[in-house]
């Protein structure tokens, strides 16, 4: 059961430039035609407001703003849609407490990097789950 995502707004929040341009290269691959880019939490948040993404991948460790921070924004904001919009870290880092700082901060999942094809659908189908009306 292949699902399509082209209709998935996806926003890559990454402080790396070639990882970035590999995901958003990947996310084309499996179909995904809308594809945002940002360097930070900061600019990633202010990407969020712009293109209002159906689902966000961010990488925890970036400066000045950490992933951890970009969720706990989203989370906080007064706009219902970014307090419920689906934010998959992706880390080099993935083990029980990766995965328990994440779900705290607020985050739906944690992609290990280097990001893999498999695992992009796997958050892509999280991001295609939450627009679904439930």
């Amino acid at each position: 059961m292949e699902t399509s995502f082209g209709a998935l707004s996806v926003l890559v929040v990454e402080d790396e430039s070639f990882t970035r341009m590999v995901v958003a290269k990947m996310l084309g691959t499996l179909g995904v035609k809308a594809v945002h880019q940002a360097a930070d939490g900061e600019s990633g948040l202010a990407a969020v407001a712009a293109h209002a993404p159906d689902l966000v991948l961010c990488d925890v460790e970036m400066q000045p703003m950490d992933g951890f921070g970009f969720v706990r924004a989203l989370r906080g904001s007064s706009d219902s849609r970014h307090r419920a919009l689906p934010v998959v870290f992706m880390s080099g880092r993935v083990d029980g407490d990766r995965e328990a700082q994440a779900r705290e901060s607020g985050a739906d999942a944690v992609l290990a990097k280097p990001v893999t094809p498999d695992g992009l659908r796997k958050a892509l189908l999280i991001g295609s789950r939450a627009g679904q009306p439930a």
